[in-house]
């Protein structure tokens, strides 16, 4: 990984602290592919956006701000009457809390749980003070799916941040790199990053006699990937400011099964049905793909079950371990794809689905990654400040931004680097 003051201008992010982000427009053709927040509506609890729907093809936005407290109350009816609120009163300046305060989790079910306290370390304290406008990419520059990252996007993990797109990216391609140096191989699965869903909602409400044509540039988001090879495909949802996590089980062609659909959300706060429905939709217009490029035997489907597929697809809501707050759903799906990783057998079967349920895990143990991914975060960037700075950690080494200011290239897999 290395310190990367290259790329043009797309957009702006500064800090989420009621400032605007500004769209700058879409990336332009041949620019590296790389993973971005900065683009999204949902980086920022304290300043929200929504993309409005697509008038004759063209994006149209509008822009709503969203205030900490009015989320907490639209959530607050998800949570167990007895379970206590927890967060800080909110300041004038929508601040979250105050740093190092600790978060209590209250769990009358799980007495040994233990408030932890978020302060900053030495090591943070000297980053800050060289790096606000350092800018990196995970694992490395030289990746093409590499996730870039801003100073500025540490922010979102203080007590009782919401998690952004840059942060759930970076961790999901923390645990593969991880899996990678301990000789462990995650080639059966196959992770869509955080801008996959909204694409795909878009792909499957397509009139079906424009959809073939959209399809062509969608699977640009998969390409030279046979998504029947895999055992597992996993797709964080991002939806009504909170995350969710599909996982889509392929069965061995032995198997006189159909895939299987999963669905964990540690909120029951996402429509699992319409959820079900748009994958469901998926699979069957790339199994009609398949079949016309004459690339089904390729799969690892039984073929009695590859050719009435539209009626084996399954779809289970699992029940998982529930936050007890309204800010810890990015941390959830995060640490369910950890879990799942660690525990799920070579091709899930029907009788596997007894790993799940609500003692899965411990609350505060998903709770708790968030002072791990922002621990890792630090070392991350203050290991490629040593490598590629002068002793002095002058500014312009970095990135040439204001210390408020990032930009970085949005990920987009429509546009390709011929």
């Amino acid at each position: 990984m290395v310190v990367d003051t290259s790329g043009k201008e797309t957009s702006q992010f500064r800090h989420c602290n009621n400032q605007t982000i500004k769209d700058m427009g879409e990336p332009k053709r041949g620019r590296r592919l790389r993973s971005s927040s900065r683009n999204e509506p949902f980086q920022c609890a304290t300043n929200l956006s929504k993309n409005d729907a697509f008038n004759d093809g063209k994006k149209s936005r509008a822009a709503s701000s969203i205030s900490t407290a009015n989320i907490g109350k639209s959530l607050s009816r998800f949570f167990a009457p007895e379970v206590k609120e927890t967060r800080q009163a909110i300041q004038s300046d929508d601040s979250r809390s105050k740093q190092g305060q600790p978060i209590v989790l209250d769990d009358d079910d799980d007495d040994d749980d233990e408030p932890y306290v978020l302060e900053k370390t030495e090591q943070e304290k000297k980053l800050a003070e060289c790096a606000k406008d350092a800018k990196m990419y995970y694992p490395s520059s030289d990746d093409p799916e590499s996730v870039e990252i801003c100073y500025s996007d540490i922010d979102c993990l203080a007590p009782e941040g919401y998690l952004t797109s840059t942060i759930m990216n970076f961790y999901i391609r923390y645990l593969k790199q991880q899996a990678s140096l301990a000789n462990r191989s995650l080639s059966k699965y196959h992770f869509f990053n955080t801008y996959f869903y909204k694409k795909l909602q878009e792909a499957v409400s397509v009139k079906q006699s424009d959809r073939a044509t959209f399809f062509v540039k969608f699977r640009r988001w998969w390409k030279g990937v046979n998504i029947f090879q895999k055992a597992y495909v996993l797709i964080p949802v991002h939806e009504d400011l909170h995350w969710s996590l599909i996982i889509i089980c392929i069965p061995d062609k032995g198997d006189e099964s159909g895939p299987i659909i999963l669905h964990l959300d540690s909120l029951s706060l996402h429509s699992s049905r319409s959820l079900f429905d748009n994958i469901k939709s998926f699979l069957i217009e790339e199994k009609n793909y398949l079949d016309q490029e004459h690339m089904s035997s390729d799969v690892s489907i039984a073929d009695r079950i590859w050719n009435c597929l539209p009626r084996r697809i399954e779809a289970q809501v699992i029940t998982v371990p529930q936050q007890r707050n309204d800010y810890d759903c990015g941390l959830f799906v995060l640490y369910f794809i950890e879990r799942f990783i660690e525990w799920a057998p070579e091709r899930l079967k029907k009788k596997d689905l007894a790993m799940f349920g609500k003692q899965w895990f411990k609350p505060s143990e998903a709770s708790n990654l968030r002072v791990k991914i922002r621990k890792l975060l630090v070392e991350e960037l203050t290991n490629s400040i040593d490598r590629n700075s002068s002793p002095k950690c002058s500014p312009s080494l970095f990135s040439g931004t204001s210390p408020t200011e990032c930009t970085e290239t949005a990920k987009d897999p429509d546009l390709t680097t011929a």
